[in-house]
């Protein structure tokens, strides 16, 4: 199993009590949909937070349709409201 590293920012922090949260990748992550659907079914409390986050792989934005990058590591970046 590969670990997927998500780096979490804001209110994703805020609720996991984390900025980081590890979670071993079964065979069927391929996506990186598929790694959010696994995150929201171990860390519930941040469900539903994540169809609004853009999800980022070094300095790029990736779609829920990408691969998971090789390194494992996705950044989760909540809108920010206010001006």
């Amino acid at each position: 199993m590969t670990p997927i590293v998500f780096e979490l920012f804001a209110n994703l922090e805020r609720l996991a009590g984390a900025k980081e949260c590890r979670l071993d990748a079964v065979d069927d992550v391929a996506t990186i949909g598929d790694a959010l659907a696994l995150l929201a079914r171990e860390r519930p409390e941040l469900a539903g937070s994540l169809d609004r986050c853009a999800c980022v792989s070094g300095d790029a934005i990736v779609r829920r349709a990408d691969a998971v990058p090789s390194d494992g590591r996705i950044a989760l970046l909540p809108p920010v409201a206010g001006g």
